[in-house]
């Protein structure tokens, strides 16, 4: 599991992921889910895991990252 944050980039959400050991820091996620996330958690900060695309051969495999648990911001403090 790593700690990532939603950030939105030209009206697209992402979630930044700074601390996995790949090259890819950045993956995409729906807008729906992103709105949802941060509506209701008041927190733009979630737990992810790397799931790893078959589609691509290259050198660099590609993930996708699953949000498995928003957290609340209530307690947390930016450590950035």
């Amino acid at each position: 599991m790593y700690l990532g944050e939603i950030v939105n980039i030209d009206n697209s959400y992402f979630v930044y992921v700074p601390s996995v050991p790949v090259k890819q820091k950045v993956y995409p996620m729906s807008s729906i889910q992103a709105m949802n996330i941060i509506d209701h958690q008041d927190s733009r900060i979630v737990e992810v895991v790397l799931i790893p695309k078959h589609e691509e051969l290259d050198e660099q495999p590609e993930y996708t990252a699953r949000i498995i648990n928003p957290l609340n911001n209530n307690n947390e403090k930016d450590s950035h």
